[in-house]
């Protein structure tokens, strides 16, 4: 479907995303921001600025409190976003195509967000949760979304 022929449903998914990183972009500008991460959490991984991933292509995801996940489908990007300076750490459980899925943590600092760079097919989708954990312990955590990877 093109970007012109968007349905309202779709329309209102994307209003949704976009207000969700809003949040999360402005809690990054009230709250003072930790120190910077590590330049990469892990290999394959790379860390960014929420403002960027907020400025850069649609951004379709889903938040909690202190953390926002999201998926860029132009590129296959998976951002996990510490949103809170609260000293906790930010998460994303997700699944590919509906395969096994897998949980990423990163201790980022308020105001970052991990980049994890996939590969999926533009037929395929992704199931996205964000969470924010104390340690291994999970405190909350979204409900999951689901988004093409044709966007």
């Amino acid at each position: 479907m093109s970007r012109a022929q968007a349905s309202t449903p779709t329309r209102l998914f994307r209003a949704l995303g976009t207000l969700a990183l809003g949040v999360g972009v402005s809690a990054a500008f009230v709250t003072p921001a930790s120190a910077a991460p590590a330049s990469s959490p892990s290999p394959g991984v790379t860390v960014t600025s929420v403002q960027k991933v907020a400025a850069d292509y649609p951004c379709y995801g889903v938040a909690t409190s202190g953390a926002t996940s999201c998926f860029q489908p132009y590129g296959e990007h998976l951002y996990t976003c510490d949103t809170a300076a609260d000293g906790h750490h930010p998460g994303t459980t997700y699944r590919v195509n509906g395969g096994s899925w897998h949980t990423v943590q990163y201790d980022l600092g308020n105001g970052y967000c991990a980049d994890l760079n996939l590969s999926i097919g533009e037929s395929g989708y992704i199931d996205i949760q964000a969470c924010n954990y104390e340690g291994s312990t999970v405190l909350n955590c979204s409900g999951v979304r689901r988004v093409s990877a044709n966007g």
